[in-house]
C-alpha cells in the first residue's frame, strides 16, 4: 500500500521518504524519528504507521509497534501488510495466541498472502506446534519459491524440531537466493554450529554485525582502526567483548590463546567483569568499555571472532582447561559463612538476564518452581546463587525457605569475584543457560546446565557434554517447553549423586 500524502503535505512526504531510506540502510532509530516527524506534520496514514511499526519491530520495541499497527488498522481494516506485521509484533511481544489469531484473520481475507503465512509459521512454532508451522512455511515456499524470508524461516523451524539436515538444506537455499541477506547467513551459521560443522559456520557468524533482526552492537575504542588480521611486533590488540556477560566470559579464553602466541592483548569488557578477568591474568590488561586507547599501535577486533580466525572446531575447543580462578582469601571467607554439613552442597540459579531473553534465548530460564523435584532428593543442602530478577521467586516457592540465600552476594564492583568464591565452596551448580553457568564452567566447577529443547548454538544437539567446559553436564528438555521432563531427569541424577555422600 502506498502513502496518499499529497502536495500540501510536502514536508511530511519528505520525512516519509527519509524514513524509508534509513530503514533500508539499517538505521532503525533514524527511521523511527523520520516516521514520527511525518505523523506530526500531516494527518495519520495507515502506510506511515505500518512503516513506523516495521522500524519499531527491528528496534525491539514490539509493544510500540503493536500500538502503531492497531492504529493503522483502524484507518484501513483490510490492510494486509499491517495485519501480517501485527502478527509479528504480537509474537515478538510474547502474545503468541493473539499473533496467531491476527495472522489467521489476514489469511482468511487472502489465503495466499505469503508474509502472513511466514509470520504464522514462526508464531505456530513459538506455540510449540511445529507440524503446523512447517506446513504453513512449506506452503509459503511453494507460493513464492524465491522468497528468502520464507526459506530462512522454514530452515529455522526445521532446526527447532530437530531435523538438522532438512534445516541446512533450506538455509543454504536461502543464502543462495539472497547472498547479501545477513539474517539468512546468520541463521545458516547457527544451524552449522548446532550440527557441529563449526569450520563452515564461522564465516556466516560474522554476519551478526549486519543482520536486521537483533543486530549485534560493538563498542570499540574511539579512534582505533579494526585489526586486519596481520600480526606485527608493534601491535596492541584490543579484544572487544560483545553480547551478554556469559559470552564475554566464555570467549575471554581466546585472549590467553593469543597472549601465549606473542600478542600484546587488551580485553575490553563490561565493567562488572573487569575484576574476575584481571584476576585470571589471561593477558596484559583488562579494561572496561569506553576506555581510551593510547598510542598508534592499538587495533581492535571482536573477541567472539577470534575462534573463527583460527577455525576452532569442537575437538580444539575442548583442549582448553579451566581458565578463571577464584581468590583463595575470598573462598575462605565464603566457606566460613556456609553452615557445616556432611550433605551434598548444591548451588542453584534459574533466571538469566531478562534483557537477553529474546530471539533464540527466549524461554531459556525455568521458574524456580520447576526445581521442585530436586527438593525431595535426600542428603542435599541447597544454596541460592540467584541475584537480580528471579530472586523474588524464593519468597513464593513452597520450598523457598529450605534454600540458603545471601543478601549481599553479587553486589558491588567485585560481584563476580564473590560469586566465583562462593562457587568454589559448593559441590555442584545446577543452573539455567546464563552467565553463572559460564563462570562455573570457566572455573572448573561441576555444573549441570538445564537447556530448553531448542538450545543456543554453542550447546549443539543431543549430547550431554560440551567441548567448551569439561566440568559441565547438559540436561535438555525432552520436548518443547518441557521443564517438568527435564527436572525429572535432573532429580534422578541428583539422587544417584547424593547416594555417593556418606552420612
Amino acid at each position: 500500500m502506498e502513502t496518499t500524502l499529497d502536495r500540501a503535505d510536502f514536508g511530511a512526504a519528505r520525512y516519509y521518504e527519509v524514513g524509508g531510506q534509513r530503514l533500508a540502510a539499517g538505521d532503525t532509530e533514524g527511521a523511527i524519528a523520520a516516521y514520527r516527524q511525518c505523523l506530526a506534520q500531516a494527518p495519520p496514514h495507515a502506510s506511515v504507521l505500518n512503516n513506523l511499526a516495521s522500524a519499531l519491530i527491528r528496534a525491539g520495541q514490539s509493544e510500540a509497534a503493536v500500538n502503531a499497527l492497531e492504529a493503522a488498522l483502524v484507518l484501513d481494516p483490510g490492510y494486509l501488510r499491517a495485519l501480517a506485521n501485527l502478527g509479528k509484533a504480537l509474537h515478538d511481544a510474547g502474545r503468541v495466541d493473539e499473533a496467531i489469531l491476527r495472522l489467521n484473520q489476514a489469511l482468511t481475507a487472502s489465503p495466499d498472502y505469503v508474509p502472513a503465512l511466514v509470520n504464522l509459521g514462526v508464531a505456530l512454532a513459538a506455540a510449540g506446534d511445529f507440524e503446523a508451522a512447517e506446513l504453513a512455511l512449506e506452503r509459503s515456499v511453494r507460493l513464492a519459491p524465491m522468497h528468502v524470508e520464507a526459506r530462512m524461516s522454514l530452515g529455522i523451524i526445521r532446526l527447532q524440531s530437530g531435523r538438522i539436515a532438512a534445516s541446512l538444506d533450506a538455509l543454504r537455499t536461502a543464502v543462495a537466493l539472497g547472498p547479501t541477506h545477513a539474517d539468512a547467513h546468520s541463521n545458516l551459521g547457527h544451524a552449522l554450529f548446532v550440527a557441529g560443522e563449526w569450520k563452515s559456520a564461522w564465516p556466516h557468524f560474522e554476519y551478526r554485525f549486519q543482520r536486521h533482526a537483533r543486530r549485534i552492537l560493538l563498542r570499540p575504542p574511539a579512534g582505533v582502526a579494526r585489526w586486519d588480521g596481520v600480526p606485527s611486533p608493534e601491535l596492541e590488540l584490543w579484544l572487544v567483548g560483545e553480547q551478554g556477560l556469559g559470552d564475554q566470559l566464555q570467549f575471554s579464553r581466546y585472549a590467553k590463546f593469543l597472549h601465549d602466541r606473542g600478542f600484546r592483548c587488551v580485553i575490553v569488557c563490561d565493567p562488572c567483569l573487569v575484576g574476575i578477568l584481571r584476576a585470571a591474568q589471561l593477558c596484559g590488561r583488562v579494561v572496561p568499555f569506553d576506555t581510551a586507547a593510547e598510542g598508534g599501535a592499538a587495533r581492535w577486533f571482536p573477541l567472539m571472532s577470534v575462534p573463527g580466525l583460527h577455525q576452532t572446531e569442537p575437538h580444539t575447543a575442548s583442549a582448553v582447561p579451566a581458565y578463571l580462578a577464584a581468590d583463595p582469601a575470598r573462598v575462605e571467607r565464603w566457606r566460613a559463612r556456609l553452615p557445616r554439613t556432611t550433605e551434598l552442597r548444591v548451588a542453584l540459579a534459574w533466571a538469566g538476564n531478562p534483557r537477553m531473553e529474546t530471539g533464540r534465548h527466549a524461554g531459556r530460564s525455568p521458574p524456580l518452581a520447576a526445581f521442585a523435584p530436586l527438593m525431595a532428593v535426600p542428603r542435599v543442602n541447597f544454596v541460592s546463587l540467584q541475584k537480580g530478577q528471579g530472586e523474588e521467586q524464593l519468597d513464593t516457592a513452597p520450598f523457598g525457605n529450605s534454600i540458603l540465600r545471601f543478601a549481599d552476594l553479587d553486589a558491588g564492583a567485585d560481584a563476580f569475584l564473590d560469586t566465583a568464591a562462593a562457587l568454589k565452596c559448593v559441590d555442584l551448580l545446577i543452573t539455567s543457560d546464563s552467565a553463572i553457568a559460564h563462570l562455573a564452567g570457566a572455573l572448573g566447577v561441576p555444573t549441570w546446565l538445564c537447556l530448553k529443547h531448542e538450545p543456543d548454538w554453542r550447546w549443539m544437539l543431543a549430547r550431554a557434554d560440551t567441548p567448551w567446559y569439561p566440568s559441565m553436564r547438559l540436561f535438555r528438555q525432552p520436548t518443547h517447553k518441557d521443564w517438568a521432563g527435564l527436572f525429572t531427569q535432573v532429580a534422578a541424577a541428583l539422587t544417584l549423586r547424593s547416594a555417593q555422600i556418606r552420612p
